[in-house]
């Protein structure tokens, strides 16, 4: 392992005292124990470095996520519309498809049968 030498300029005595006790409490010597600190602190501002980065990233891949989303939802609701208005022509033509087409609404949508038809709020006094 190389050797540095780095002189610490206008750190407190005290401090030293904290640190050579707690390198005693721990079993190390206080070279071992600041190497490791020091150490630990390099990889931290290596990883703040790389997090800023990523979430940069990360930003934009929500943002382009969130536009597909509305993207889809306002196509959803386009279709609605459009099979609404070609089912409105259709029963023109075929006056009885109504009812299949509701026999296939309430069998396509099984979780809304049991959801009340309208909500008295009164009950909730």
């Amino acid at each position: 392992m190389d050797t540095v030498r780095k002189d610490i300029r206008g750190l407190n005595p005290d401090v030293l005292d904290v640190i050579e006790k707690r390198a005693k409490q721990d079993g190390v010597t206080s070279n071992d124990l600041l190497r490791e600190l020091i150490t630990n602190y390099a990889r931290q501002i290596e990883e703040d470095s790389a997090a800023k980065i990523l979430h940069t990233y990360l930003d934009d891949l929500i943002m382009a996520n969130n536009n597909v989303v509305h993207g889809l939802n306002d196509n959803t609701i386009a279709i609605g519309e459009m099979f609404k208005t070609i089912l409105a022509r259709l029963e023109m033509y075929f006056p009885d498809l109504n009812d299949e087409v509701e026999r296939i609404q309430k069998n396509a949508r099984p979780q809304e049968k049991n959801l009340p038809k309208s909500i008295d709020f009164d009950d909730f006094e």
